[in-house]
């Protein structure tokens, strides 16, 4: 797995505003979903968390070799008017395929928290985890969101098992806006509460009866490869 670094802050901060068409530290915050002092401090070091990159090349399509060195070509394709209309919610679109090759032993696909027409979640590349972590019925997922930091940091592969219940207080994938969401998740008399870690966000508490579960619960996550 790509190891995990501090990337030169002044010329990837500077493509992160060019790409993201932000002028302020402010407005970069809040793409990241981070507080500005996060960005001042990280000013302060010289370096730029490798989970800032990840959250960015997602949102505009931008090679990561381009964000972090400054290597062309700067998109994932060349279709530029893809990347005018990229202000929607990133948990709308699916995000760009991992340059991994395949066929490597403990290689296993990586598939979108957006799920397609067809109800299914599209595999967008793959990773190589070490063996002792393999097991049946195990799905894998990159993770977007900044809801459940810091135990699922965005960038996370997270592991999902379909066949393992939900227990008090697990960390679980659940169907919530036409994608897969990953949530605490509580037992109570009346069905079941699901949290986020952050308080801070919309919807960091949601309530799900014991009749509509089966419809909600997608499989428990088990462990995860995450940006710290």
């Amino acid at each position: 797995m790509e190891r995990l670094e501090m990337d030169q802050f002044d010329a990837v901060y500077a493509r992160m505003l060019f790409v993201s068409r932000r002028r302020t530290q402010a407005e970069l915050a809040e793409l990241l979903n981070l507080q500005q002092g996060s960005i001042s401090e990280a000013k302060k070091r010289g370096g730029i968390p490798l989970s800032w990159c990840v959250r960015v090349s997602d949102l505009f399509n931008v090679r990561m070799d381009w964000l972090r060195f400054g290597e062309p070509p700067v998109f994932m394709t060349d279709a530029r008017q893809s990347y005018e209309s990229r202000e929607e919610p990133p948990s709308l679109r699916q995000p760009p395929p991992l340059p991994l090759e395949r066929g490597r032993p403990g290689e296993l696909p990586v598939h979108s928290t957006v799920r397609a027409g067809d109800g299914s979640f599209p595999e967008i590349g793959s990773q190589v985890f070490p063996l002792e972590f393999l097991r049946d019925g195990v799905e894998i997922f990159r993770m977007l969101e900044s809801s459940m930091a810091p135990v699922l940091n965005v960038g996370a592969l997270v592991a999902v098992a379909r066949e393992q219940r939900a227990e008090n207080g697990a960390l679980v994938a659940v169907i919530e806006d036409g994608g897969l969401r990953f949530r605490r998740v509580f037992l109570t008399a009346n069905g079941y509460e699901l949290r986020t870690e952050r308080q801070d966000v919309a919807e960091s508490l949601r309530l799900v009866a014991e009749a509509d579960w089966p419809t909600v619960y997608y499989g428990r996550a088990v462990w995860a490869f995450q940006p710290l």
